[in-house]
C-alpha cells in the first residue's frame, strides 16, 4: 500500500468540526440516528462515529462524500461507520494504519469489515459501510495495526441501532 501524507490536523478539534459541517449538512431525522465517541488508547486518540447511509445520499452524485468506497449502497439500514486516529501526545493525524472492524449484534456472531481510506475534507480518515439488520445493541471492535512500529491497538464501542 501507498503511504498516503496529508496535511495534518493540529488539533482534534478539526475533526470535532469537520464531522460537524457533515452533520448540520443534513436534516434533522437522519441526525438523530448519529452516533459518536472516542478513547484513548496506547497513545493513540481513536474517534468513530456511524452515521446513515441517508446523509450520504443527499450528496450530489459527483461529490467526494458519494463516491467514496464505491458508492453508498442502498438499504434502509446502512450505515458508515468512519474511524480517525491520532496520536494522542502530538495530536497528529495518523495516516498509514490498518484499520479492521468486527461487528456483532450482543450476544451473537460476528462480521469482519476492513475499514478503508477516505478523505474528509482534506483529512484521512477510515470507513466502509455496514447494514445493521435489526435493532439492538452491537459491539465494534477495533483492531488498528500501527506499521511504523508494529503495534496492535484494540478498542470496542457499544452501538444501539434503532
Amino acid at each position: 500500500m501507498t503511504k498516503l501524507f496529508w496535511r495534518p490536523v493540529r488539533s482534534l478539534r478539526s475533526l470535532r468540526y469537520m464531522l460537524a459541517a457533515i452533520l448540520l449538512s443534513v436534516s434533522g431525522a437522519a441526525y438523530a440516528q448519529v452516533s459518536s465517541d472516542y478513547a484513548v488508547v496506547d497513545d493513540v486518540t481513536i474517534y468513530y462515529a456511524i452515521l446513515p447511509a441517508e446523509m450520504l445520499r443527499s450528496f450530489p452524485a459527483g461529490s467526494q462524500e458519494a463516491r467514496m468506497h464505491g458508492g453508498v449502497p442502498g438499504g434502509k439500514h446502512v450505515h458508515h461507520v468512519q474511524i480517525a486516529l491520532f496520536d494522542a501526545t502530538t495530536g497528529e493525524r495518523i495516516t498509514d494504519a490498518s484499520v479492521t472492524a468486527t461487528i456483532q449484534e450482543e450476544g451473537l456472531g460476528g462480521a469482519d469489515y476492513s475499514l478503508d481510506p477516505f478523505l474528509v475534507g482534506d483529512a484521512l480518515t477510515f470507513g466502509g459501510y455496514v447494514e445493521f439488520q435489526k435493532a439492538s445493541l452491537y459491539d465494534i471492535s477495533l483492531r488498528v495495526v500501527l506499521p511504523e512500529d508494529g503495534r496492535v491497538i484494540a478498542e470496542t464501542f457499544e452501538y444501539r441501532h434503532r
